[in-house]
Order: C-alpha cells, then structure tokens, then sequence
C-alpha cells in the first residue's frame, strides 16, 4: 500500500514530529509504500498565486511531485496542530 504522511509543525521537537515519526517507521516496518513530507522543512510555499488558476498552467515540478503522489496514494495521514480550532496555514493555504 502506498501511503502519503503530510507533516504540518514548525518545531523539530513537538509531539506532532513524534506521531509523525512513529506512523512513518510503523508503516515502513509494515513494508508500506510511503511519501513522507514536512511542509515547513521543505519551506512549502501555501499561496496561490493567480498564475496557477489557469487552465493549460505548467506547475512548479514540487507541485506536480506533490499531485502524483497524493493521486497514486491508497491512504493519507495528515498530522498538524490544532491552532484556535484550525490547521495551521502551511497545510490550509
């Protein structure tokens, strides 16, 4: 099974980081298929910019890297906090 973690923290040593840590090792000792990615270590960008609404647009090769995944994936764990009742901006934006 191929399974996308999407990791949302900006500190290295929150508890998020840990459940992220355990689902990634878990799922590898399992011998799953796993895309891992930590949005703020990866400085992912969230906006959109108006060039990206187009019809025929040619995406930003992170981008398209994230769409195949996400597209190809059986199962997806996303693991953020939760600030004043919502995900932080890098996962929402």
């Amino acid at each position: 099974m191929k399974v996308s973690v999407i990791l949302a923290h900006p500190k290295k040593e929150s508890f998020n980081h840990a459940i992220a840590k355990t689902v990634v090792d878990t799922l590898n000792k399992k011998k799953h298929e796993v895309y891992f990615h930590d949005l703020y270590a990866e400085e992912f960008d969230p906006l959109l910019p108006p060039k990206e609404i187009e019809e025929d647009v040619v995406l930003p090769d992170s981008i398209t890297n994230y769409c195949e995944e996400i597209s190809i994936s059986d199962g997806i764990i996303i693991v953020h906090p939760n600030w004043w009742g919502q995900p932080p901006a890098i996962l929402k934006g």
